[in-house]
């Protein structure tokens, strides 16, 4: 109950972060600012996102047998190897690409701070990997 209240809560919020956008960038208040793009960025992932989640509940609480089925195919081994090397694989193939958008970026010459934004976010995943890659050695 209390998953269900809480994703109601953040799809509304996602909502109104669109709104709140789409106002902002209407309004013209978004001269130099990132933040309009942030708003309705960020407000339609997390509307997206939380309408899935929603949805997706209801169907399985008035399906229990295909809940059930969902559950047994989400939980099986091979499905979690599948799923685990394709996102190793897609991971090893983002560390380049990254790479070259960002010196790309840099050519054309982009604003500082947003090429900024996203070299910040690539350096959090790229260390996610090395924390995780070293807790999983401990483990091992």
């Amino acid at each position: 109950m209390m998953k269900t209240k809480l994703s109601y809560l953040l799809a509304a919020l996602g909502f109104v972060m669109v709104v709140v956008g789409l106002w902002l960038l209407k309004a013209g208040q978004s001269d130099g600012s990132i933040a309009a793009y942030l708003c309705v960025g960020c407000g339609c992932g997390l509307f997206g996102h939380e309408v899935g989640e929603i949805l997706s509940r209801h169907s399985m609480k008035h399906s229990p047998e295909a809940a059930r089925q969902f559950e047994i195919e989400e939980n099986d081994e091979r499905n979690v190897a599948l799923r685990n090397r394709a996102q190793a694989k897609a991971y090893n193939i983002m560390i380049p690409v990254y790479g070259v958008l960002f010196l790309s970026f840099g050519w054309m010459g982009i604003d500082m701070k947003v090429l900024l934004l996203l070299v910040a976010a690539y350096l959090f995943i790229c260390g996610c990997s090395i924390y995780y890659r070293m807790k999983y050695e401990k483990e091992m």
